[in-house]
């Protein structure tokens, strides 16, 4: 356990055995929730951005629903980007 002190606007700095513990470092997003009195911070997961690699868009735009239309994925540059 360790006493932190709040800065000017509300800034703390979290101590080096958190930060090591959590593996969190300069650039990383926490999450931050009151419960009752504690404050609990816990490190953001961190997902991969979506890619045009990404194997899913293989499937996406493939499928055609009951009336016989395109799935409207099949524009899936729009969600990317402008690479078409």
């Amino acid at each position: 356990m360790e006493i932190i002190r709040i800065r000017p606007k509300g800034q703390v700095t979290l101590p080096l055995f958190v930060r090591q513990k959590l593996q969190v470092e300069e650039g990383d997003y926490l999450v931050c929730e009151v419960e009752g009195d504690r404050l609990v911070l816990y490190k953001m997961p961190v997902y991969k951005r979506a890619s045009f690699d990404d194997g899913i868009w293989r499937l996406i735009g493939s499928a055609v629903d009951r009336e016989g239309k395109n799935d409207v994925s099949e524009e899936k540059h729009k969600y990317l980007g402008e690479k078409a």
